[in-house]
């Protein structure tokens, strides 16, 4: 045994949470420690180093197969990192659906996790992960399935590398539901304020580095949801105003949005903003977008 495995096990750092645990956020698992955060498109990586400090540092991305950047990159990552840690967002080979009746008993979002045969019944699908975003006022959930193989695949090519994967997750997934957390807290807070008038529909936008995820709702009924990975590029916006519009269109002028992007989401926002001019947007995108969340969460 290494004299650092002796150490990890004496400073309990040998014991960190599962890669798919979101429980626990990146800073807790690693505090001072520089470490990596990279998001793995259809066609291509992009990566932001941490320091010691949380600060970020080195940024930049490379288009083309996942093995080939790796091999390519894999020392350059490291020589960013303290012991090869990195933590993975995955923005390729998953789906976001709208379910009902999914089980909310203690312990339920856990045991998605872990058994999720066992959580979802006949909704689940062999070689498949899951987490779920439960709707706290109706028997609505927005369900996250990505591959086990790609996972797998993924860890595999890491691990060869010299590479380990302390977090791994879908970015896209944590935008969205960060959103919809915040429209969660905003409709109760409205509510508290004993308004006449009803909030009315809500729509809910994520982009992330070419994927998006959007959602109506209407009152405390979200109604419809729709997700799409590698969908547009920063010069091609046209299809994801191709899934975007007519919900838009559907819910009507008087209709808010809440939009989630990273970085490059804000030319997309400023086209709804051109194409809606009746309705009201709240961006909450965050600075660093998918960076500051896959660092924070």
């Amino acid at each position: 045994m290494k004299f650092q495995d002796i150490k990890d096990v004496l400073t309990f750092a040998s014991f960190r949470p599962e890669p798919d645990d979101s429980t626990v956020s990146w800073g807790r698992r690693f505090p001072n420690r520089r470490s990596l955060l990279l998001n793995l498109n259809r066609d291509g990586v992009s990566w932001c180093a941490i320091g010691k400090s949380g600060a970020y540092g080195e940024q930049g991305s490379l288009g083309g197969e996942l093995k080939d950047i790796v091999g390519d990159m894999g020392e350059q990552w490291r020589g960013l990192t303290d012991d090869g840690w990195c933590a993975v967002s995955l923005n390729h080979r998953f789906v976001i659906s709208l379910e009902s009746n999914l089980t909310r008993k203690n312990g339920a979002e856990e045991q998605i996790r872990i058994n999720p045969k066992a959580a979802l019944g006949s909704k689940a699908e062999r070689g498949k992960r899951y987490a779920v975003k439960h709707n706290p006022e109706s028997n609505s959930s927005a369900l996250l399935a990505v591959d086990e193989e790609y996972i797998k695949q993924v860890e595999s090519i890491f691990n060869g590398a010299g590479l380990k994967i302390g977090r791994i997750c879908c970015g896209l997934y944590g935008m969205f539901s960060d959103a919809v957390d915040q429209m969660i807290d905003a409709r109760a807070d409205y509510l508290k304020g004993k308004h006449e008038e009803p909030l009315g529909k809500i729509i809910v936008i994520a982009c992330c580095e070419g994927s998006v995820c959007i959602m109506s709702s209407d009152e405390e009924r979200w109604v419809e949801l729709r997700s799409r990975s590698g969908l547009y590029t920063v010069d091609d916006l046209e299809p994801a105003l191709n899934i975007i519009m007519p919900m838009l269109e559907h819910s009507g002028p008087r209709a808010r949005l809440v939009f989630a992007s990273d970085q490059d989401g804000s030319a997309l926002k400023d086209m709804l903003a051109a194409s809606s001019k009746e309705m009201l947007i709240s961006d909450i995108s965050r600075g660093e977008g998918l960076w500051s969340l896959l660092k924070e969460e």
